[in-house]
């Protein structure tokens, strides 16, 4: 059984900047294509994608999304090459997706979301969430932070950060 195949999809966010990371966590969050603070990726949640969370759990938030903020996400963040939108002609002319309702079922149902995003941009630039993070960035969601696994709370934060 591919491990693929029942994983989850995931927001990645990157809450904190580059100063003080270690050569590892740096390696880690390029890996992720998570370079600037505040930017976000869609990822399966796989065995090897959980390892390097945990590896940068000091510096991310994390969890499923549901459908209707992956919508919001590629609607008002999502951009093809050159900075244009995701609106249903330019998905038409640069994908071979013809709606953006299309794209999303593509993403919800593929076991690569990166490869279905082709070529629109992995990485989703988002603003810091409106009212603030009203929790600290440096302490994890456990002991009443912002950083690791929000699981399916991650929807709330990030409708305040599109």
């Amino acid at each position: 059984m591919d491990p693929k195949e029942n994983a989850p999809l995931i927001a990645v966010v990157r809450v904190r900047g580059t100063v003080n990371v270690t050569k590892e966590v740096a390696t880690t969050l390029s890996k992720l294509r998570l370079l600037r603070v505040n930017s976000s990726t869609l990822i399966r949640l796989t065995p090897s994608v959980e390892g390097m969370l945990k590896k940068a759990k000091d510096h991310l938030m994390w969890g499923r999304i549901d459908k209707g903020t992956l919508r919001l996400l590629l609607l008002k963040r999502g951009r093809l090459p050159g900075g244009m939108r995701l609106s249903d002609e330019n998905l038409s002319r640069f994908t071979r997706y013809k709606s953006l309702d299309e794209l999303v079922e593509a993403v919800w149902a593929s076991e690569s979301p990166s490869r279905v995003l082709k070529p629109i941009k992995p990485v989703f630039r988002l603003s810091p969430p409106k009212g603030g993070f009203r929790r600290s960035v440096k302490k994890p969601v456990k002991k009443g932070g912002v950083l690791g696994d929000w699981g399916d709370r991650i929807s709330t934060i990030l409708k305040r950060m599109i």
